[in-house]
């Protein structure tokens, strides 16, 4: 299976953006697609990190802020934002195992899940708006970027916690795939470290490492493992927590 398919498939299933020719899909395929999150992050956030450029010229940085992030959820599709509802509603809502991954497999939201979205997008809001210029820019692409890569640690690190429907399973995420994936993220830091600041890279990334890690452990107690739900939510949280490290650094 080549490369660019496997690419295509994770464009595909993370974006709404186009994708060029057919794309052949496998369970192998599939599970392989994940060393490219970080790719597919970054082109997202490239395009997001455009529209503030943009914006910026004719707009207060607060307002290119909300269009940079109207522009991710645009291009997601709101997928992440979906399952960080769903996950907050799952783990504060249910009571069992069972209760909480009932919760999260409902389509509707609660109350619970529209705080985490408030409160995920006020928290990048304030921190992209209280930067300047080119470290704003940089930021939210290497925010989206990276954040994707904390999905790819999860699915490598834990077990699916449903019975069925899994598409990702622990032996499927290779240590090849996992390897693929940090270099990714080793370039995207490299850059971010030239451009923003290697102590605000720095204190984004242990931010980021610190939240995200004691997130995943919460929903992993709480079922055993992790759904994709809980990896949507685990973006969203994982890229608040980078830009939040950054700023407090710049």
């Amino acid at each position: 299976m080549s490369t660019r398919n496997e690419f295509n498939i994770a464009l595909q299933f993370l974006t709404r953006l186009p994708v060029r020719g057919d794309v052949e899909h496998s369970d192998e395929a599939f599970a392989r697609s994940s060393r490219f999150y970080p790719a597919v992050g970054l082109l997202v956030g490239a395009v997001a990190a455009g529209v503030y450029f943009v914006s910026s010229i004719f707009f207060p940085s607060i307002l290119a802020t909300v269009l940079a992030l109207l522009t991710g959820v645009a291009v997601t599709g709101a997928l992440h934002e979906d399952g960080l509802a769903d996950t907050f509603d799952g783990l504060i809502g249910g009571q069992s195992r069972d209760r909480t991954l009932e919760i999260m497999r409902d389509s509707g939201i609660g109350t619970y899940g529209i705080l985490a979205l408030i409160f995920a997008f006020a928290l990048k809001l304030t921190a992209i708006s209280e930067m300047w210029g080119w470290d704003a820019f940089w930021a939210i692409i290497v925010a989206h970027s990276i954040s994707r890569h904390a999905m790819v640690e999860v699915i490598g690190r834990y077990d699916y916690a449903r019975s069925d429907s899994a598409k990702f399973s622990k032996p499927d995420v290779s240590g090849e795939d996992l390897t693929y994936a940090r270099l990714w993220v080793l370039g995207i830091l490299a850059g971010s470290a030239l451009f923003i600041g290697i102590w605000a890279t720095l204190v984004g990334v242990a931010v980021m490492a610190a939240v995200a890690s004691g997130f995943a452990q919460t929903y992993v107690r709480k079922i055993g493992g992790y759904t994709g739900d809980c990896l949507g939510a685990t973006q969203q949280v994982a890229e608040a927590a980078f830009l939040l490290g950054v700023v407090a650094c710049l």
